[in-house]
């Protein structure tokens, strides 16, 4: 396969100066390209830890409240309290500003699942309503979705 004529031809270039001056090249190439690249603004690491002081501040501050506020707890810990027995609620799931809770009436409850889902609506002085702006309660009843209730605050 000629690999000592191969080893003899990069030894020769070698000493001849030749394969180091390409490589020299090379190198002052590449960190030309690296300084253009750099100089293009938003390109490169520099730039993008600039921006990291341009990201919004956390309100919270772990030495005044170390229990920050979970709106997902929050709900379910109001709705375990309000239901009546045998009703349940899926876990809140947050969308679009807005949490949203399936509510499931047992299914030999007779009535209106929509207006009974209304009466579960946190009162205006609730502490609910110091974090969230709306709650949607969306009944599920008889394997079928129902028309669901925005609460809102105020």
């Amino acid at each position: 396969m000629n690999h000592g004529r191969r080893a003899a031809a990069r030894a020769r270039r070698a000493a001849s100066g030749r394969g180091m001056a390409s490589g020299l090249a090379g190198a002052a190439l590449q960190g030309a390209l690296l300084g253009v690249f750099l100089a293009v603004p938003g390109a490169g690491p520099a730039s993008a830890q600039a921006g990291i002081s341009d990201l919004p501040a956390s309100e919270i501050d772990p030495l005044i409240d170390p229990a920050p506020f979970d709106g997902r707890l929050a709900i379910r810990d109001y709705l375990r309290a309000v239901l009546p027995p045998r009703w349940w609620a899926n876990e809140p799931q947050f969308s679009l500003g807005a949490y949203a809770v399936t509510i499931h009436p047992p299914d030999d409850w007779d009535g209106n699942p929509t207006s009974a889902v209304m009466r579960f609506c946190p009162p205006s002085y609730s502490v609910l309503w110091t974090k969230l702006d709306r709650i949607e309660l969306r009944p599920f009843y008889r394997n079928a979705p129902r028309a669901g209730v925005t609460c809102r605050k105020g």
